[in-house]
């Protein structure tokens, strides 16, 4: 079990917090992550590109010239896929790409994946504040303290408003309840920022991973 140093809204260090071996240095098959984010990618595709078959296109149902010579292969319809302005083969139709993965290989592959970031060094914990005011600057010094470099990931617990509508102009800064990060997030951003009930919110899911 590591320890990482709690760290105050004004740069001060706090005290230490426990990391569990079971969340924070987890071994496993590196696949389960691949197949998290593989399954969270296709959740959030909108599956709203659409042809139209030679059924769907407007045009007439003519015979377009008679069957026998006119030298000419044989048609039925102008809406045919070989000619112009008719239907598409095989062209994408509106359909759902989401699927589930089972709880446990959700929480693996998230153990997993925060265990290679604190690995690297990119894991932080700040105790926990929030913002009197929907103030941009004011979260930005906020986690500033902290001397980070590069994308943040803030994993707060109770996320007020406040802060929520403060984070929106913060390009380098992703807030996200704790409770609902997943694997994806974490390995998209350098730098994950833990508040202190944030940690305690997570582990409680974590618990049985």
């Amino acid at each position: 079990m590591a320890s990482v140093q709690v760290v105050s809204v004004t740069g001060s260090v706090k005290g230490q917090a426990e990391l569990p071996g079971h969340v924070f240095e987890r071994k496993g098959r590196d696949g389960l992550v691949w197949e998290s984010v593989r399954c969270f990618l296709a959740n959030q595709r909108q599956g709203t590109a659409q042809t139209k078959t030679r059924a769907e296109v407007s045009g007439t149902g003519k015979k377009p010239y008679r069957q026998k010579h006119t030298g000419n292969a044989r048609h039925g319809s102008r809406r045919s896929p070989i000619f112009v302005g008719g239907g598409v083969n095989f062209g994408p139709r509106n359909r759902d790409y989401g699927y589930e993965l089972p709880k446990k290989i959700r929480r693996q592959a998230l153990a997993l994946a925060l265990s290679a970031k604190h690995e690297a060094g990119a894991v932080r914990i700040v105790e926990d504040f929030d913002v009197p005011a929907p103030k941009t600057k004011e979260l930005a010094r906020l986690v500033s303290v902290l001397g980070l470099e590069g994308s943040v990931l803030l994993l707060a617990g109770p996320v007020s408003e406040n802060m929520v509508r403060a984070s929106r102009n913060i390009p380098w800064l992703t807030l996200t309840p704790a409770v609902q990060v997943n694997p994806y997030q974490v390995l998209n951003h350098k730098n994950i920022v833990f508040t202190e009930t944030g940690l305690k919110n997570l582990l409680v899911i974590l618990g049985a991973a």
